[in-house]
């Protein structure tokens, strides 16, 4: 027999499938970071806008509050020192006291102070050559009062016209906060239509920014779980290619291909085996079948009783040896094939005859009763697989049900679906190996209490029923038949023919 060799699946090499990108993190974390970065980008853009506008309105309204009340508190301070020069000056005309010129000097300084403290707060509106004009006369008029102290008339003129000058100081400090307060009302209002753009642009922006993150990072982690589930489901036809928008999801998808290619690999090295085993089995064992059907004829002489038992044994045991590798090879061709199903209408009923038929020296061989439904009963399904799931599911009835006991089949038509009932009066299947009878190669404990001389199965019997049954879309169950032992039903969804 020849020896299937087996191709060598080199891993891919390093980097394998990376592609350039502007700006590519080389792992998950590093592509987390950045997305939460660009996600929360316009959010710090838009709070640090935010404080600068803060910031403006806090300057403004300093600038408001502290200008705007020390240019009034100073205006009317210089109105209250006129108004004192003022008196001052009319009290020397009368009481000519080198105290009220004194007073009055002290007032003059006073109010040259005050202009100071007005040139200080640097108003735009406030011009600095009024002041200065103020202030000189401020300071001329104490040293006229005290050289000529008959020119109070003069004096008080002055201070009238100063007066009016001070009144116009009042006027333009009201100017500079009328017009504070607009500034700080526009800034206000562009602070408010900034937050409620923020609130319209930036919040559905940065939603948008977290799904296509989200899209971005999930897409690739799909495209692996469904690369997982197709290998695990035997599907190794189709290149895994992972989109990554990272370096190492990129070597993972590169893996998960290599391991593809690996497996595929070994799972055509098995079906060769399989095929190659079963061929050699087969000849030899056509030679036995004949030479057994020889003996058991009598065509080589007569046999005595004890002999005639043997060749019966050699004979039953070569046809269920030959079933054993047609099973064999159907799972090979399942397994490697996963062939699409041909779907057409046909008799259930007929077909159930006619496995029976097939399997009736067996079925004398044990003197058992097998009961069919006999009414016509059309299902539209794949006849082959339809064959492979009675066939298997009769021939294991027939091996575990008890010499001289009945074997029944039966089908009924559901809502939606067909039931396939076959049940037998044998050991039945134990609860705890129910999930397990339908796993390739699996044999329960009931397998082992066969007849003397009776060959043992491979398992793959029900494994090949169930893989049929799901291509269907269908299901299959065992429990406890009726009167003792086990009952396998098998739905099969209603379908048109093609």
């Amino acid at each position: 027999m020849s020896r299937p060799v087996s191709a060598v699946v080199e891993p891919p090499p390093k980097g394998h499938g990376r592609r350039r990108l502007i700006f590519r993190p080389r792992s998950i974390t590093g592509l987390l970071l950045s997305s939460f970065g660009l996600v929360a980008l316009p959010l710090i853009v838009a709070v640090l806008f935010g404080v600068a506008y803060v910031d403006r309105l806090t300057g403004q309204s300093e600038r408001l509050v502290l200008q705007g009340v020390e240019v009034t508190r100073y205006s009317k301070r210089l109105g209250s020192l006129l108004v004192g020069m003022e008196r001052s000056a009319r009290q020397y005309g009368v009481l000519q006291s080198d105290e009220l010129v004194e007073r009055f000097e002290r007032q003059s300084q006073e109010f040259d102070d005050m202009l100071d403290a007005l040139g200080a707060l640097e108003l735009d509106t406030l011009p600095g050559w009024n002041l200065d004009t103020l202030r000189r006369q401020a300071r001329a008029l104490a040293e006229r009062l005290r050289a000529r102290p008959t020119d109070v008339g003069g004096v008080i003129d002055e201070l009238t016209d100063m007066q009016r000058e001070t009144d116009l100081i009042t006027q333009q400090g009201n100017v500079f906060i009328d017009r504070e307060l607009a500034r700080l009302q526009a800034t206000a209002a562009d602070a408010r239509f900034f937050l409620l753009l923020c609130v319209f642009a930036l919040i559905p922006g940065t939603l948008a920014l977290t799904a296509l993150f989200v899209v971005v990072i999930a897409r690739p982690l799909r495209q692996i779980s469904g690369a997982v589930t197709r290998l695990g489901d035997g599907d190794f036809s189709q290149q895994i290619k992972v989109f990554a928008p990272t370096v190492e999801l990129d070597a993972l998808g590169a893996r998960l291909d290599w391991m593809r290619r690996r497996l595929a690999t070994l799972e055509n090295e098995k079906q060769q085996f399989i095929r190659h085993m079963s061929h050699e089995l087969k000849t030899p064992l056509a030679s036995i079948r004949e030479g057994a059907d020889l003996l058991r004829d009598g065509t080589v002489g007569k046999l005595n009783a004890a002999q005639a038992d043997v060749a019966e044994i050699l004979q039953q045991n070569s046809i269920e040896l030959a079933k054993l590798i047609d099973n064999l090879l159907d799972f090979a061709a399942w397994q490697q094939q996963h062939a699409k199903l041909e779907y057409e209408r046909f008799d259930l009923n007929a077909l159930f005859e006619a496995i029976v038929a097939r399997q009736r020296l067996t079925i004398e061989g044990k003197t058992l009763t097998v009961i069919t439904p006999g009414a016509t009963m059309e299902i539209t399904a794949d006849r082959d697989r339809m064959q492979l799931i009675v066939d298997n599911l009769l021939a294991n009835a027939v091996k575990f049900a008890p010499t001289g006991s009945t074997v029944t089949l039966a089908a009924e038509r559901m809502v939606a679906a067909t039931t396939i009932v076959i049940s037998d009066q044998g050991p039945g299947v134990p609860e705890q190996e129910r999930g397990a009878i339908f796993d390739a190669f699996y044999q329960g404990a009931n397998s082992k209490t066969h007849a003397r001389g009776a060959l043992r199965g491979t398992g793959i019997g029900l494994s090949v029923v169930r893989e049929c049954v799901q291509a269907h879309g269908g299901r299959i169950d065992v429990t406890d038949a009726p009167g003792g032992g086990a009952l396998f039903k098998v739905e099969i969804p209603d379908r048109h023919a093609v």
